[in-house]
């Protein structure tokens, strides 16, 4: 069995700058990093090397682009040195120590609130802006960021299943962030990123400030979401990434609340039954339970107690 791969950062953070992938200028030294001979990535250039498939297990069907061994180690190798590039302080996605949450929770207060995405995000960032990041931003040789642009896509764009998507559409699309934020700031408004969700808050949110960050990514070849923006009015409750974020706190949204307390009367039921032949389909239950109440319990503290309290249970 294959030894399952993961992005490595070492616990480094440094500057574009300082990067392996900065200022490669030769074939040669782009092989040695990627520890490849020239025969070998030549064959990982064909988008032959993914496994394309639709997921049907969410509620939207999605096309998933997911890498060969071979490639996917190649992907994960260079996701690991982009994930070691320090990103600016509004980004809360693939970071350790942010999360969902933490985007969701710098956004609590009684402010006016924008909430967007970027259309069929990873889709839409195409070949030539990978290209253009390894060319202008790393400041590789066109050919060296020709061979790593066309590595790290699938059908002319980002796959939508590798490790490589979200470090590098970051990346790809920072300028258009960048803005985004330049913009915002200008206007004391507070801007968070989680992968394709941007989030905007404070008294200057209005229509008008919706229409400007409209044109500023339309400028980026992207397109907002249309039935995924959201103008919040101000003191309303908002779903951010997930999140009920109020004037004051963080909450737990009712389906979640409604989830947990189905599956904690299933569990309670199946586990004081006197069969022996329920006690694998109990344990199940019973993991599953407790990885959504500990998910929740970074909402709120209460759940925590209950957490232990399940995982604590011993049956007499």
């Amino acid at each position: 069995m294959n030894n399952p791969l993961k992005i490595n950062t070492k616990s480094k953070s440094y500057s574009l700058e300082d990067s392996a992938l900065y200022k490669i200028k030769s074939k040669r030294r782009l092989l040695s990093l990627l520890s490849l001979s020239h025969q070998e990535l030549k064959s990982l250039l064909s988008d032959d090397n993914y496994n394309i498939y639709q997921d049907n297990t969410q509620e939207k069907p999605r096309l998933i682009e997911h890498p060969q061994r071979q490639l996917e180690r190649i992907h994960t190798r260079i996701a690991s040195l982009l994930c070691r590039i320090k990103q600016p302080e509004y980004i809360h996605s693939g970071i350790k120590g942010k999360s969902h949450l933490t985007n969701a929770r710098a956004h609590v207060g009684p402010a006016p609130i924008l909430t967007t995405d970027i259309k069929s995000f990873y889709q839409a960032t195409h070949i030539h802006s990978v290209f253009d990041f390894f060319k202008n931003s790393l400041d590789c040789s066109p050919d060296v960021a020709k061979l790593l642009s066309e590595l790290c896509t699938c059908n002319g764009h980002i796959p939508t299943g590798s490790r490589i998507s979200m470090p590098l559409a970051y990346w790809a699309n920072a300028h258009m962030f960048n803005e985004l934020y330049r913009y915002s700031s200008e206007r004391d408004i507070v801007m968070t990123v989680f992968v394709d969700d941007i989030t905007f808050s404070g008294n200057k949110v209005t229509r008008t400030f919706k229409q400007n960050v409209k044109k500023i990514i339309e400028k980026h070849n992207h397109v907002m979401h249309p039935t995924k923006t959201v103008l919040h009015k101000e003191n309303s409750l908002k779903v951010i990434t997930g999140a009920v974020v109020g004037s004051k706190k963080l909450q737990i949204r009712n389906l979640h609340h409604e989830s947990i307390y189905s599956e904690l009367s299933q569990w309670m039921l199946i586990r004081d039954e006197d069969s022996k032949n329920s006690n694998i389909f109990t344990d199940q239950i019973k993991n599953r339970l407790l990885g959504k109440i500990n998910s929740q319990g970074q909402i709120d503290n209460r759940f925590k107690d209950k957490a232990r309290s399940i995982k604590n249970y011993q049956k007499v």
